[in-house]
């Protein structure tokens, strides 16, 4: 991406190489967007998976209207297929550089 300089393309290298990390990340993102019990631990977060169907339940017992109920599955779709646009293109961004992974701890 051209608006992202030489460090930033190496620290999301970095990011999306840790699949843990990277998966840790998207999990708790998704949460704000899609919660209803589809995030949990050791769940690998599929944005696909069923969001609407808690809104519908929680319709049975507030009437919503259909059109209503609509709009809201709608723009709970587009928030998460933004999310996982987002996700992919972090997974595209490459330097070209293949990252060596360092034997020493860091944080020493």
């Amino acid at each position: 991406m051209e608006n992202l300089n030489e460090l930033e393309i190496t620290k999301i290298e970095q990011f999306c190489a840790d699949k843990e990390m990277y998966n840790a990340v998207k999990k708790i993102i998704l949460a704000s967007v899609y919660t209803h019990g589809t995030v949990q631990k050791g769940f690998i977060p599929n944005p696909l998976q069923n969001g609407a169907f808690s809104l519908a339940s929680l319709a049975t017992n507030n009437p919503i209207p259909d059109n209503v109920l609509g709009e809201h599955i709608r723009g709970m779709w587009a928030g998460v297929n933004a999310l996982e646009n987002g996700f992919n293109e972090l997974s595209k961004i490459t330097s070209g550089k293949e990252i060596i992974e360092s034997p020493y701890n860091e944080a020493v």
